[in-house]
């Protein structure tokens, strides 16, 4: 198994996922209580609202893709580039939207948001060549 994972690489690949949905609902669920306690830093700046939702949710559903990766991977043996590049890019789009939103000029994101680009070729890379790596049994 030199160019797919080993099975044991696959189950680090599926805590990664569920690790990442916990972490990212409870940001949600935090940013829910920013609005219901009405937190006027987070209320008057719908820049930093956006780009934390933004978080939230790549964050939520890109660890439900590594979970669907990691069986996957377990299933058919795919290649570690592709479940690296997944891992990668499933980090680096939540935390450049979050990072960009904590820290921002005027009208713009701030400088975190150069992350989310190359996590998401990163994500979509490995998902094509996890579905070009998959054959017919």
């Amino acid at each position: 198994m030199t160019e797919t994972e080993k099975p044991n690489n696959s189950f680090s690949m599926l805590r990664q996922g569920w690790i990442s949905v916990a972490v990212w609902m409870a940001v949600g669920l935090l940013l829910e209580g920013l609005l219901g306690y009405k937190a006027p830093s987070y209320l008057n700046d719908p820049q930093r609202r956006e780009l934390f939702r933004l978080a939230h949710t790549h964050g939520t559903l890109l660890g439900v893709v590594l979970i669907v990766a990691a069986l996957t991977a377990q299933r058919f043996g795919l290649p570690r580039l592709a479940q690296l590049a997944l891992r990668i890019g499933a980090v680096m789009m939540p935390v450049g939207f979050l990072l960009a939103g904590v820290w921002h000029p005027e009208g713009d994101p701030g400088l975190a948001i150069l992350m989310v680009p190359p996590g998401a070729l990163l994500v979509i890379f490995g998902a094509v060549a996890m579905a070009l790596s998959l054959k017919r049994e």
